[in-house]
């Protein structure tokens, strides 16, 4: 597979991890890309390289983005479950106190 094959089948895959939510393939792929492009450093690019590398620019920009708003979703969630437990947990010790009167 020559790079520009597989600047686009990491594009791919990582296009697809975020599509199923696989976050721990998403990290993988994104570790790859990270070697990809440690390898071509400091090398000419063709045209076709260079595109092929903004597409992947690009991809990984909007799965960033993605994995941002999935972030913010869980830290929302994550809030709204420690204020329901702790109004739960209010609202038992107030039932406790009624049952001992």
């Amino acid at each position: 597979m020559d790079d520009i094959q597989l600047i686009q089948f990491l594009a791919n895959a990582l296009k697809s991890a975020t599509q199923q939510r696989d976050w721990v393939q998403v990290r993988n792929v994104d570790k790859q890309i990270a070697s990809l492009l440690s390898s071509l450093s400091g090398q000419p690019l063709s045209e076709q390289k260079r595109q092929a590398l903004m597409m992947l620019k690009d991809t990984h920009h909007r799965v960033n983005e993605i994995c941002r708003q999935q972030s913010a979703e869980l830290e929302h969630k994550m809030a709204l479950h420690r204020n329901n437990r702790e109004g739960a947990m209010a609202y038992a010790i107030f039932s406790g106190d009624e049952d001992s009167e």
